[in-house]
């Protein structure tokens, strides 16, 4: 009579075992899928100004008065060629601490700048954040 639940239970442990154990296949979210929601990711910082270089580090020149901006070192992503990095000439969206929000591109690397903080072209600076007087305001930013 013992062999009896012993039966039972060896069945009803396989049974479970295949229940959880599931031989169909699981949908990955496309890659395009993964790559839109790293864009909408949105970063908090310190949004200041810089007198463009004229070449930055992704090897272009640009001026003051274009809406361009250098992004931090930890998310610029920089290699050993920064010119072919891949978040230059990339968009983001820009919102100051006003509510002002421009889209502008990305052109080089604030390599003094923490994660999250933003180095504007006067031209960005000024209609994001107001007047240079300012020197410095909060933004949040996501790449487009």
């Amino acid at each position: 009579m013992i062999l009896y639940p012993i039966a039972f239970l060896l069945i009803l442990s396989s049974y479970t075992s295949s229940l959880l154990v599931s031989s169909a296949p699981v949908e990955l979210e496309s890659r395009s899928k993964v790559v839109n929601k790293v864009k909408n990711v949105l970063f908090r910082g310190v949004g200041t100004y810089y007198e463009v270089p004229g070449v930055g580090s992704c090897g272009k020149p640009d001026t003051d008065d274009e809406m361009v901006v250098a992004v931090n070192a930890p998310q610029m992503k920089n290699g050993s060629n920064p010119n072919k990095n891949p978040e230059c000439e990339k968009y983001v969206v820009i919102e100051g601490d006003k509510g002002k929000t421009v889209t502008a591109r990305i052109v080089d690397t604030c390599p003094t700048c923490p994660k999250g903080a933003l180095d504007m072209a006067p031209k960005v600076f000024k209609a994001v954040c107001g007047g240079l007087s300012k020197g410095e305001c909060k933004i949040k930013w996501h790449f487009k």
